[in-house]
């Protein structure tokens, strides 16, 4: 009996000094890659102590409205949707989506791939211009995945531009094009800034979309911008609209 015991207690005595050197030298230590919640984590290797976002924590970028699609050319469309991120406190520093054309009789005719990136609270709009479809496009829908969630402080507030001596002209061309001038009245120098110019029907109805990039703007710097799109049928084009986008450097 006495040998039994003493085996016991010998084996009591091994196992905890073979779990604590597995604990002390071999166990990984906790960490935001090891697939556990743990430290803190308000999920699987994120919140808390991690850098990670968790997706409990955010609202998910939504499109508002369905996409619009316009054919004024044989053989392409254009697409344009707006999408919100609807989180004060986040922000998205980049996020994929993918826009799916579909033909009259419901088929895929194009899927267009791209990223983008939204601030806090950030209404924007995304466009597809003039890309070759295999048939007549009459809708499209939106995808938006891989949302890189960062604190609304890691990118900042939305930027400052500044449209001035803007004109509009109907050309003999066949294409209307906007004219003018943006300035960064921001702190910030922005590269890639991408302008979209929507243009309206004369009941404010978007009837078409295109856009042109600036490479970079430093803080007060001006630069010209021309953006054109085939006239359409019932374009007023007195009430185009503009919008910039851009991420600080």
């Amino acid at each position: 009996m006495k040998q039994a015991v003493y085996g016991i207690i010998y084996l009591v005595v091994l196992g905890v000094i073979v779990a604590g050197i597995y604990f002390l030298f071999l166990k990984a230590p906790a960490s935001c890659f090891d697939g556990i919640q743990n430290e803190g984590e308000q999920g699987v290797d994120c919140g808390g102590p991690c850098a990670q976002i968790c997706p409990s924590e955010v609202q998910p970028i939504t499109a508002l409205g369905a996409v619009e699609v316009f054919t004024p050319v044989a053989g392409h469309a254009t697409a344009l949707v707006q999408v919100e991120n609807a989180n004060s406190g986040f922000a998205a520093s980049s996020f994929d989506y993918a826009i799916t054309f579909y033909g009259s009789d419901g088929s895929n005719v194009a899927v267009v791939n791209g990223t983008s990136f939204a601030y806090a609270a950030e209404t924007k709009y995304i466009i597809v211009p003039n890309e070759p479809v295999l048939a007549t496009s009459t809708r499209a829908d939106i995808t938006v995945s891989d949302v890189q969630w960062v604190p609304s402080s890691q990118l900042g507030l939305l930027p400052q531009f500044a449209f001035t001596n803007v004109v509009n002209v109907a050309g003999t061309n066949g294409y209307a094009t906007v004219n003018g001038n943006i300035t960064d009245r921001d702190i910030s120098p922005f590269k890639n800034i991408i302008i979209i110019a929507i243009f309206k029907s004369a009941a404010g109805m978007p009837v078409g979309a295109s856009q042109t990039e600036l490479d970079s703007l430093a803080p007060n710097a001006t630069q010209s911008f021309s953006i054109s799109y085939p006239l359409v049928p019932n374009e007023d084009i007195s009430a185009t609209e503009l919008h910039a986008y851009a991420v600080r450097n």
